[in-house]
């Protein structure tokens, strides 16, 4: 007699996952419809196996093919079971590496073979056989157990190789799925009589809804919309088709609107304009980024220019909240298969950065734009990041040296420091271009600790002293302020080439004072370790005299567009401010210059360093050697 106990709460289960399942909404990829069969299957395994039993058990009271058909049945549907675990593996596995398996049919053929010799059984006995005893095993019935572990093996293989590929989620959940069948067959060789398979199937279904299929893990926090991981998984199976379109929304201003809306408004405001869009685009899959951020992915034969146009022409409406109706107007980015694109990680990531720069670039303007920003505009952001990465891996950020003069020497006594990578083809990327993105990666840390190194190297190596550099002016950003440690690593590195604390002098960026308590208490700290500031760029940003003396600044640097813009046109602003800084005690320098006239223009008005191309262009560390290095 058979064992059916451990059958009937296994089916509970699968009943109430499936019913919990349909309930939510469901990403449409291929994985979604495999589980779906999954279930469907293991439902019908469980049903035929209770039945083909119970009718094996009194098997004088059917006819004879009544028997046969129903063992076939059971037998076809246990190895299509079987066939479909592998299936979702290799779903799995394809989707991470973009494109599909070469050998996806070929390992079709064992599946087909065993179904064929299991058919077969009433001619050649080959699975089984019914005879005056009833139902008898045949000579190729552990083929099954063959069948599942050349299935479960080639998963496995799959999940190694292309591990690399596959987020560590993933791979955890495919081992582990498979860990639990090989149990599941294990038992069942050993025990035939307890129906206990179906048990372990049940095990494996619920691992591959938690860490797979689960509708939760696609669904925004709210649970509204599909959200950043859903729109990667979707990508990795359309991308192989290249038969996609990517429509991202931006909303500009948004940390500005949230703040003035309320985030209960703003949240309500995002609920409505993604209901809109999963109104308006039916056919079509919409997502929630998060940060006002949306992306509508649909097939290339979509009219996307009169998508386009339609979205413009909403955001000119308002959206009804629940205190109010608000205008909140977009920016618009496109992609499409021939942004040459070979990934759904590389894409989705190139849309996020796309999406960012038009919530940037957006400013204050008053309307949705007027164009859309395809990805192909924002490839080079993506050539500098990967630039960005190389040079801070492999150690092989650069390291120039413009020199500073003394206005009443004209000698040079100091040098800036600035950090300068290259592209694949060896050609010097702008610092406007990767400081902005190291600044919003966090590789900044990692720029600046290589710069303030190879500096301090440079100068310890060859004698600044005697070269005239009396200090280096490195820049430090108010990212790396966040470091708690930032002082004890700055000490560390000046330490290691035993550079005294003064010849390192620390220039932040105007502009980047936005976080009054961080900086001034970092700047405090890095002070009373003996370190000097400069404030870098002065003209550029908004900061005034008053708010200028809460930091630790010995030293102003007037932007160029400040000093270009003194020679322009001629009036008293420029002198006034340099009075009314050396009278508070700083000293000043003066960026930009670039003939003797700015430079004695600059030393009347009480400049006391001058820097720039009149003087010298920025200088790799190999000419700077060249250049001062003989007059020491």
């Amino acid at each position: 007699m058979w064992d059916f106990s451990f059958m009937i709460p296994s089916a509970l289960m699968l009943v109430t996952l499936l019913g919990f399942y349909f309930s939510r909404p469901r990403l449409p990829v291929r994985a979604n419809r495999t589980f779906v069969v999954m279930l469907l299957a293991e439902l019908l395994v469980m049903a035929s196996d209770i039945v083909s039993t119970m009718i094996d058990e009194n098997f004088t009271q059917y006819p004879v093919g009544v028997v046969y058909a129903a063992n076939i049945l059971y037998f076809v549907l246990y190895l299509t079971r079987i066939y479909w675990y592998y299936r979702f593996a290799l779903q799995t596995v394809s989707a991470g590496v973009g494109s599909r398996v070469f050998a996806e049919h070929i390992l079709e053929l064992p599946y087909v073979l065993i179904i064929a010799l299991c058919i077969s059984s009433p001619l050649t006995g080959a699975f089984f056989s019914v005879g005056p005893q009833g139902y008898v095993r045949g000579p190729f019935y552990d083929m099954l157990y063959v069948a599942a572990a050349f299935y479960i093996f080639v998963s496995l293989v799959f999940t190694i190789g292309y591990a690399k590929s596959l987020r560590r989620a993933d791979i955890t959940g495919l081992v582990g799925y498979n860990v639990v069948l090989i149990v599941g067959n294990v038992i069942r060789f050993a025990f035939p009589k307890v129906l206990v398979m179906d048990t372990f199937c049940t095990i494996a279904i619920m691992v591959i809804f938690l860490g797979f299929t689960n509708p939760e893990l696609f669904l925004f926090e709210q649970g509204y919309a599909f959200n950043g991981h859903a729109l990667r998984v979707l990508l990795g199976e359309r991308i192989i088709t290249e038969d996609y379109y990517v429509l991202g929304i931006a909303l500009q201003n948004y940390n500005h609107e949230r703040g003035l809306l309320g985030g209960a408004n703003m949240d309500a405001a995002i609920f409505e304009i993604n209901r809109w869009l999963m109104d308006a685009y039916p056919d079509c899959v919409t997502f929630y980024l998060g940060v006002g951020r949306f992306a509508v992915v649909g097939r290339q034969n979509t009219n996307w220019r009169q998508v386009a146009e339609h979205l413009r022409d909403r955001f000119d409406h308002p959206w009804s909240v629940p205190s109010a109706e608000v205008v909140l107007h977009a920016g618009l980015v496109s992609a499409s298969v021939d942004s040459g694109l070979k990934t759904a990680d590389e894409l989705a990531n190139m849309l996020i950065i796309a999406l960012e720069t038009a919530q940037q670039d957006a400013g204050l303007a008053a309307g949705t734009t007027t164009e859309t920003l395809s990805l192909k505009e924002v490839d080079q952001q993506v050539g500098v990041l990967r630039a960005l990465e190389r040079a801070i891996e492999k150690r092989e950020v650069e390291v120039f040296l413009q020199p500073v003069y003394q206005s009443s020497t004209h000698r040079m006594v100091a040098a800036e420091a600035l950090a300068r990578i290259r592209d694949e083809d060896g050609r010097i990327i702008s610092p406007a271009l990767f400081i902005p993105v190291a600044e919003r990666t966090g590789y900044i840390n990692q720029l600046g600790e290589q710069v303030l190194e190879k500096a301090c190297e440079f100068y310890a190596t060859h004698d600044g002293v005697a070269m005239g550099l009396e200090w280096i002016n490195v820049n430090i950003s108010p990212i790396q302020c966040l470091q708690q440690d930032l002082t004890e690593r700055m000490l560390g590195i000046l330490g290691r080439y035993g550079i005294p604390v003064d010849r390192i002098h620390l220039e932040v960026t105007e502009q980047s004072i936005v976080d009054y308590a961080l900086l001034q208490r970092q700047l405090m700290a890095l002070r009373d370790a003996g370190f000097e500031f400069s404030l870098d760029d002065y003209g550029s940003g908004y900061s005034n005299l008053t708010r200028v003396r809460e930091y630790p600044f010995a030293n102003i640097k007037l932007d160029m567009s400040v000093v270009w813009d003194y020679f322009n046109e001629r009036d008293n602003l420029l002198p006034a401010v340099v009075r009314g800084f050396r009278d508070t005690g700083y000293t000043i320098t003066a960026e930009g210059i670039e003939n003797e006239e700015m430079a004695q223009a600059l030393v009347e008005i009480g400049s006391d360093y001058l820097q720039g191309y009149y003087f010298s262009k920025p200088l790799d560390l190999d000419a700077f050697r060249r250049e001062y290095g003989a007059a020491a």
